[in-house]
């Protein structure tokens, strides 16, 4: 069984929530004609899907030599089908150099991504102030309709267009491991139209909050912020202490104000394919 992390001041945490963080990108590299590599130095993932986010290393004690197999293995995948590819750069990852060794491979500095935690003991109750609101939790098990429209509109709320969207739903179908079947999936429907969708993950003894997106249409209600709070609230039900999440600027807000706070920053890299 996992030791759950207790409070946000342990020095475990940022060990954890990299670790937590691979386990939900680790998916990706799981699916039919994906490929992944998952070592004590990082996770490397392979979907084939054309946005970053899908590809990529998460970095946690690599080597010189690491770095370079880890790099050269990801090229030949993204020469012969494509990609981009997003690589996570913690404070403590090693070889202290990893950002030279990146640079000199010819990645390119893609900006930091703040790391926030919040101890779930703090959480308010969920408010019922969004009127005609509602979240579900998506039975993933024989349930294909279901999982494709929490694909969907998570897309959706990415603003990803539609022929990349239909490429998610086609390989998330194929997703059917232990470790895709115990993330949580939810969907936010207001007027009953799902408007909205995030994603939980119990790994490395902390909550981890993902893929929380909202149609734009649906903005600026508190809805990001219920889809945030109400996994976390079921996590803290089942004796979880801390949550974790990685925010982008419009989210940084929305996390703060649900008492989130930043540990770190993520340095990311992104690779690309090289014409031969």
């Amino acid at each position: 069984m996992q030791e759950l992390i207790d409070n946000i001041s342990s020095e475990k945490l940022q060990s954890a929530s990299i670790k937590n963080m691979a386990a939900f990108y680790s998916i990706y590299g799981r699916g039919a004609g994906c490929a992944l590599v998952s070592t004590p130095s990082n996770v490397s993932f392979y979907s084939g899907l054309p946005a970053p986010i899908f590809n990529g290393v998460v970095s946690i004690n690599m080597t010189n030599e690491d770095v370079q197999s880890t790099a050269e293995d990801l090229q030949a995948k993204l020469n012969k089908k494509g990609g981009p590819a997003m690589w996570w750069v913690g404070p403590q990852t090693t070889p202290e150099n990893i950002d030279a060794l990146l640079k000199q491979r010819g990645l390119q500095p893609a900006g930091e991504t703040p790391n926030m935690v919040v101890a779930l003991a703090a959480l308010g109750a969920m408010q019922s102030s969004i009127e005609n609101f509602r979240i579900e939790k998506v039975n993933k098990v024989n349930n294909p309709e279901g999982q494709a429209l929490w694909v969907r509109t998570a897309a959706k709320g990415f603003g990803v267009p539609d022929p990349v969207g239909a490429e998610i739903a086609e390989l998330e179908a194929t997703f059917n491991d232990a470790h895709y079947k115990a993330a949580h999936h939810y969907i936010g429907y207001l007027n009953d139209v799902p408007v909205a969708a995030s994603s939980m993950v119990l790994d490395s003894g902390v909550a981890g909050i993902y893929a929380v997106a909202t149609v734009a249409e649906a903005r600026r209600k508190g809805i990001g912020a219920a889809m945030t709070q109400m996994p976390l609230l079921e996590a803290r039900e089942m004796g979880y202490h801390i949550g974790i999440l990685q925010a982008s600027a419009m989210g940084h807000p929305v996390y703060e104000r649900l008492g989130f706070q930043e540990i770190f920053r993520f340095r990311t890299y992104l690779q690309f394919s090289q014409e031969s």
